[in-house]
């Protein structure tokens, strides 16, 4: 098991990557390995902060006026992707292209004929 998930506890909660403590998902796997090669937390920690880093000087961020602290906020990254196995994603999918065709043809409506208002 890699220093970096060696102390992870998944306490009582339901964890995307861990089936067990140490035992990864079938879908995780190969990513758990690829971070067993990183140096620990802290390498993971450096990790971030370039990406923050690059996307900050990319432009890779969004405008938020009421924060005091600063305008320019970073966009969200985590450097561990959420997998999804093609299995749960063929689900989803479907669900997904069920609910985007409902916007469209409801938009299309909105600022076409507009049935729906009447």
């Amino acid at each position: 098991m890699p220093d970096l998930f060696t102390n992870y506890d998944l306490g009582p909660f339901c964890d995307e990557m861990f089936a067990r403590p140490g035992e990864p998902r079938e879908h995780y796997a190969r990513l758990v390995e690829r971070f067993s090669r990183l140096e620990g937390i802290r390498d993971l920690h450096e990790r971030q902060q370039l990406a923050d880093q690059t996307f900050l000087r990319r432009g890779v961020t969004f405008t938020v006026y009421s924060d005091d602290r600063g305008t320019e906020k970073i966009f969200p990254f985590d450097l561990i992707p959420r997998i999804i196995p093609a299995n749960e994603w063929s689900h989803l999918e479907a669900g997904l292209i069920q609910r985007m065709t409902a916007l469209n043809l409801f938009l299309a409506d909105i600022y076409g004929e507009q049935r729906i208002l009447r």
